[in-house]
């Protein structure tokens, strides 16, 4: 009987650990707030991870980006290189994770532009393709 019980008990450990290794779940793209604080204007824009996005001088790199598991407390984290682009020469002044639950924590230190992270989701790209309707339009008769 004990060494019944003991074998359940490795067994249940062992699907425990391949069910509940990891808590976070890779996405293939990134939703982005920028703002230029010159004109005051918020703009929300959407990055394939591993593209590139021009955001004014700034040009946008999402490496990897995961969020948590629904069981889990709500995060999405996002692996970026920011280049700004202002002089002749691009320089790197962002590189590392941000947070979307808290974007002081690690963010981009510029004069003209504050750029966080929203969320990182996993969309099917072949469903997105074969829509007749692009995603603007659907966007304008919704409103």
């Amino acid at each position: 009987m004990r060494l019944l019980d003991f074998c359940f008990i490795i067994i249940f450990i062992s699907i425990s650990k391949t069910t509940f290794a990891s808590q976070w779940i890779e996405g293939n793209r990134l939703v982005i707030q920028g703002l230029d604080k010159i004109t005051a204007r918020i703009k929300t824009f959407e990055v394939d991870v591993a593209k590139t996005h021009k955001f004014g001088v700034l040009d946008i790199f999402v490496e990897r980006c995961v969020f948590s598991k629904p069981i889990f407390k709500p995060e999405s984290l996002a692996y970026i290189r920011i280049n700004d682009n202002s002089d002749r020469l691009s320089e790197v002044k962002f590189k590392g994770w941000m947070f979307a639950s808290s974007p002081a924590l690690n963010a981009l230190e510029n004069s003209v532009y504050d750029i966080s992270i929203l969320a990182c989701k996993k969309v099917d790209k072949h469903l997105e393709k074969s829509s007749s309707v692009s995603p603007k339009e659907r966007m304008s008769t919704s409103n």
